[in-house]
């Protein structure tokens, strides 16, 4: 199972959730989101290190190095960062 780290928060696992923003919220962070189907940007974060995979299309576009929560899942041990 891939960690996941949150930067100056803790950190959990991610056990085939949904989403990162499903491991997050069930982990018991508080995670800023609004729509989770990638359309506002509200759960973006930075990708510190690790790699992901996108789950949906998200309408939303993010800059290079960050991602939305809400649209991918870890493939190996990630590092968030809010922003």
């Amino acid at each position: 199972m891939p960690k996941i780290k949150v930067s100056g928060q803790g950190e959990c696992e991610f056990d085939g959730q949904f989403s990162l923003l499903d491991a997050l919220d069930e982990a018991g962070f508080d995670m800023p989101y609004s729509c989770r189907g990638g359309n506002c940007g509200a759960c973006e974060v930075r990708l510190v290190s690790g790699d992901v995979e996108e789950i949906q299309d998200p309408v939303y576009e993010t800059d290079s190095g960050y991602i939305l929560t809400c649209s991918v899942i870890p493939l190996s041990d990630i590092e968030i960062e809010l922003v």
